[in-house]
């Protein structure tokens, strides 16, 4: 017997498409329309009444178990929200936006969610370290799709992710090429695996140029601008020479910059700033803030797909698939400093 599949594979388009073409759902250019209605008719396919019902509209679920004042303000996630809705809106599908306040809340929330057929899978981010394990745990126990943007090495899932230690390594080569030596590593409490990997990355690079870094080059602070300030005030009050930040996200960058402005300390002459972001905002600033694009748009889009495939195809739950994405450099004003000899 033909399914929507043999359908979709002969018409070549999603089993989507099919389904919007057989319910007279969106918009559907006529040439796929007629192509789909062909591919129908070549194998003798008739749409059930129980297709036509299982065609509509389907919805996957955006899940973050974290604060959202520190996230619904960082960029990054936003243009990871947009990947995921402009890859959903192509085919018809809808994106609930879910946020807990902590794991446990997380886990019975997509759990009720899943069950009510309110949603057909989720896409979990910022997981921390500590809340990994049981959260990917009770999704597989369930039987539950799902796909985490972020690294996940020791469970067997769909995950789309940045490599945080290749970046980080990279970032920290690229300030030493500029002529940077004493780079502080300004980041949050290495409560997620990114932040981890970031600074194994940055540790490697130094290592390896021989450069007089200290744990004292390691800054941590939380996303606001006071405790950012305090951070900083710290290291100048214990006399670490610093000549650069890192800073993990596009708030910290900012106040850092605001921060060496005043102390009188010129970027980039004295200090280079580089972000683990690439903000909009970032190149209209004075001077303007070299980041790193992790391609977040991207990477919402990328997740969504892979969703929207396990969702549909089904593979072993024991299949692994992991996705790694490029990043790159964009280097502006706060950190061209001429090569020191």
């Amino acid at each position: 017997m033909s399914t929507i599949k043999d359908v979709a594979l002969l018409a070549g388009v999603s089993p989507a498409t099919v389904s919007r073409v057989i319910t007279n759902k969106g918009n559907i250019a006529s040439d796929t329309k007629a192509k789909v209605l062909s591919a129908m008719e070549q194998i003798n396919y008739v749409p059930s009444q129980s297709s036509i019902a299982q065609s509509k509209p389907g919805t996957i679920s955006f899940s973050i178990a974290r604060n959202p004042k520190y996230k619904l303000g960082n960029p990054f996630f936003s243009d990871v929200l947009f990947g995921i809705s402009d890859a959903a809106r192509r085919v018809d599908y809808n994106v609930n936006f879910s946020l807990s306040h902590n794991v446990e809340e997380q886990i019975a929330s997509c759990i009720k969610l899943y069950r009510e057929k309110q949603v057909d899978g989720f896409i979990f981010t910022s997981v921390l370290r500590s809340d990994k394990d049981i959260l990917l745990k009770s999704m597989l126990e369930k039987e539950i799709p799902f796909v985490m943007i972020g690294t996940s090495l020791n469970h067997h899932v769909f995950s789309i992710h940045n490599d945080n230690i290749r970046d980080s390594y990279m970032a920290t080569k690229f300030l030493i090429e500029k002529g940077y030596r004493k780079i502080l590593f300004l980041t949050n409490q290495l409560k997620q695996d990114v932040m981890y990997d970031r600074l194994h990355g940055y540790q490697r690079a130094v290592e390896e140029h021989g450069l007089d870094i200290t744990s004292s080059h390691v800054v941590y602070s939380e996303n606001e601008e006071a405790e950012i300030t305090r951070a900083l005030d710290g290291v100048m009050e214990e006399g670490v020479a610093f000549d650069a930040i890192m800073t993990m996200e596009s708030i910290m960058s900012l106040t850092a910059l605001k921060y060496c402005q005043s102390k009188g300390l010129r970027v980039p002459e004295d200090v280079g700033i580089l972000c683990f972001s690439n903000a909009p905002y970032l190149e209209k600033m004075t001077p303007s803030i070299t980041g790193v694009n992790l391609n977040p748009d991207l990477m919402g889009a990328e997740a969504f797909q892979l969703l929207y495939d396990l969702i549909h195809d089904r593979p072993k739950a024991s299949v692994k698939k992991s996705v790694t994405l490029p990043s790159e450099i964009m280097e502006r004003q706060s950190t061209q400093r001429m090569k020191l000899n």
